[in-house]
């Protein structure tokens, strides 16, 4: 990790968000409709956390006023 916060945040978003593309790729090529659904259901939950690390990058670079 770097001593800036707002690139860690940059670094971690990309790497989830490559990795839910990677679940969603396995989930395309699964026969098994259970596992589908949890390799689906766990890039749901990535693109949940990509929710809140931009919302915490965009607090880091504009914080709101409080």
């Amino acid at each position: 990790m770097t001593a800036n916060p707002s690139t860690d945040i940059q670094q971690c978003i990309q790497k989830c968000q490559q990795t839910a593309g990677q679940l969603r790729s396995l989930a395309n090529q699964e026969t098994n409709p259970m596992v589908k659904m949890m390799l689906n259901e766990g890039a749901h939950h990535l693109d949940l956390c990509l929710v809140e690390c931009q919302y915490s990058l965009q607090e880091l670079q504009a914080p709101a006023m409080a």
